[in-house]
């Protein structure tokens, strides 16, 4: 039996779905029903909200259709509840990406909840519900949750349409009930979640009903591909915890299949390595306030600088490239010491409200890609590197988002990937194996072990 599954999404953009969302999961969770929750594409850091640490995503422009389907699988084994959220419109096409949330919900057999901007809308609004059917294809609208509701007449007038269209009514937010349609999502740094976002939802939206659209779906068939291999392969320490939000959690899955060993680096905790460490992944987002934190680790700074230069298999992506640098000013201003791998500073400059998609392409041979191969990566965050006199020839360069036709991009050696750009481990075949190979290959000269 597949994991019941259910899609919350708008009719055009709005982080209300995502608010929508984690709230549910924390009340089905202290309901007891083991959760999961995926957002449809990359989370910006304003909006990366997710109670197992690290943001779940699932996102069609970075991996083929059953590596989507295995990652999935792994990431719902188990689980009572899996719910999903859009912050881009159930229609909405998005620059750099060919797909729509409708897609990803085909893909999955998904039930649809669909949330309405219902402000200043009466019986008008069936015209609405009339065409957004229409436009779906035959896919499963299970339902709807209204928001922008006035009082309780406007709420009753709008089932009523909507019981007439036959799309069940799920919730009605009310104007002021403080979930309006702008609003902001809650982040990683808003763990807990913000009691009255609990309360509102739990009061304005029936959970058992969305729980029970989850249910209205076909069996999805299991892709076996993703398995758990890693019992005795070498071990990689992935960087995670307060202050520092993992780039994709379910890489790791992507990591064990391809004969990994998993442990978590607490980067404000943890002073060293583990002795027997074949490899290291610093791939997410850095928090303005943990950053100062974050610098007071000099042992495990000290630690990686040898490990790394040792020849310790090390890809560091995004957030985890600048704490390679030497210092680096954040966004508030604010100048830190860092692990001093790379010989340069850094300034964050701003976290993107939306993700920008590229195109990658590897411009020579390096832990993850041969020369040549392209595939789409991401970027969160807006960085700029000052005072850099790397020896290191850029590994990739990298076209759309923004940036200049063939922009270079990152740091590499032998042993060590630093770029700004975020890839998925799932995102070519022979990403991950190669990697591990490196970590396994590192292992067997056991460098660190004989010191």
């Amino acid at each position: 039996m597949s994991t019941p599954r259910i899609l919350l999404v708008p009719t055009h953009h709005t982080g209300l779905a995502n608010a929508v969302a984690a709230a549910v999961a924390e009340i089905a969770t202290a309901q007891g029903l083991q959760v999961r929750y995926h957002h449809l594409g990359p989370l910006s850091p304003v909006s990366s909200w997710d109670r197992w640490e690290g943001a779940a995503f699932l996102d069609p422009a970075l991996y083929d259709d059953d590596a989507l389907q295995s990652l999935y699988g792994v990431a719902t084994r188990g689980a009572h509840l899996s719910l999903l959220s859009s912050t881009s419109g159930v229609l909405d096409h998005r620059e750099g990406v060919d797909w729509l949330p409708t897609d990803v919900a085909r893909l999955l057999d998904c039930p649809t909840v669909v949330l309405l901007d219902c402000r200043g809308w009466g019986t008008g609004i069936r015209s609405l519900i009339d065409g957004l059917k229409s436009h779906l294809g035959g896919l499963n609208l299970a339902g709807a949750v209204l928001s922008g509701i006035a009082d309780r007449e406007h709420c009753e007038l709008l089932q009523t349409v909507l019981d007439d269209a036959g799309v069940p009514v799920a919730g009605c937010l009310f104007e002021e009930g403080g979930l309006s349609w702008d609003v902001t999502p809650p982040g990683a740094w808003g763990l807990p979640l913000d009691p009255a976002l609990l309360e509102a939802v739990a009061r304005q939206v029936d959970v058992g009903a969305v729980t029970a659209m989850a249910g209205q779906r076909g069996f999805l068939a299991s892709q076996n591909w993703l398995t758990d291999r890693g019992g005795d392969g070498p071990l990689i320490m992935v960087a995670g915890g307060k202050g520092f939000t993992l780039w994709s959690r379910d890489s790791i899955e992507v990591l064990r299949a391809a004969g990994a060993r998993i442990r978590r680096l607490d980067l404000m905790e943890d002073d060293t390595l583990p002795d027997d460490t074949a490899g290291l992944i610093l791939a997410g987002t850095l928090w303005p306030a943990g950053l100062p934190d974050l610098g007071l680790n000099q042992p495990l700074f000290r630690d990686l600088r040898a490990r790394i230069g040792a020849g310790l298999p090390t890809l560091a992506m995004g957030g985890g490239m600048l704490a390679l640098l030497g210092r680096i000013q954040d966004s508030l201003g604010r100048t830190v010491e860092l692990a001093g791998v790379l010989p340069a500073d850094g300034e964050i400059l701003w976290d993107l409200e939306e993700p920008a998609y590229v195109e990658v392409t590897a411009e020579r041979s390096n832990l993850l890609l041969e020369k040549g191969e392209t595939l789409t990566g991401w970027v969160v965050t807006e960085a700029e590197l000052l005072n850099h006199d790397s020896p290191w020839d850029p590994p990739l360069s990298v076209r759309g988002g923004g940036t200049a036709s063939g922009l270079a991009e990152g740091a590499a050696t032998s042993s060590l990937f630093c770029s700004r750009v975020f890839v998925h481990l799932a995102g070519k075949p022979e990403m991950a194996p190669r990697f591990v190979r490196g970590c396994a290959a590192y292992a067997a000269r056991r460098p660190w072990a004989l010191r």
